[in-house]
């Protein structure tokens, strides 16, 4: 295929993937529970931030839920595994709200805070790179989404890639 052509093709499938997130930020009847359509957005924000090979390092996906009485709807994924050394968490959303994603480093044998390794408001319908650097020693990261949105239809979904991956 031709170098221009091949480009041509790139910008329309992501302007495709983009226009569909876009649709999933807008409002709609929120009384029903999470659905077909919430999984499939799921798999085209897993297909847009996907990364082939040995630079996916894993992720998280989810709803964002409020429970009793909260004033925020929250998603929490542990990765419990050896990661070290610079990372990037790919992010996108789907909610009315921004989403606040904080990668913290966790320690399973510790009772004291995470350290803070990185963190953004994701805007929903654009993906998010957020640097990270993981300690050497540390037992994995933990994800921590949230967001304002108590509509119940919040989604989120982030991978760990090696730095610079999928650009």
């Amino acid at each position: 295929m031709h170098p221009l052509r091949r480009h041509s093709v790139s910008a329309l499938v992501v302007s495709v993937v983009a226009a569909s997130l876009l649709v999933g930020c807008s409002g709609g009847d929120h009384s029903e529970a999470l659905s077909e359509d919430s999984a499939q957005w799921m798999s085209l924000a897993s297909a847009q931030l996907g990364v082939d090979g040995t630079a996916n390092h894993g992720g998280g996906v989810g709803g964002l839920i409020a429970e009793d009485g909260s004033r925020t709807a929250r998603a929490l994924v542990s990765l419990e595994y050896d990661l070290h050394g610079p990372y990037d968490v790919l992010a996108v959303c789907r909610s009315e709200q921004k989403v606040h994603l904080r990668i913290t480093e966790l320690t399973v044998d510790d009772d004291g805070p995470s350290a803070l390794l990185g963190q953004a408001d994701i805007t929903c319908g654009t993906s998010s790179r957020i640097p990270i650097d993981v300690p050497a020693g540390s037992d994995g990261i933990t994800l921590d989404a949230s967001t304002t949105d108590r509509s119940g239809r919040s989604l989120f979904d982030a991978v760990v890639v090696t730095r610079g991956a999928g650009r």
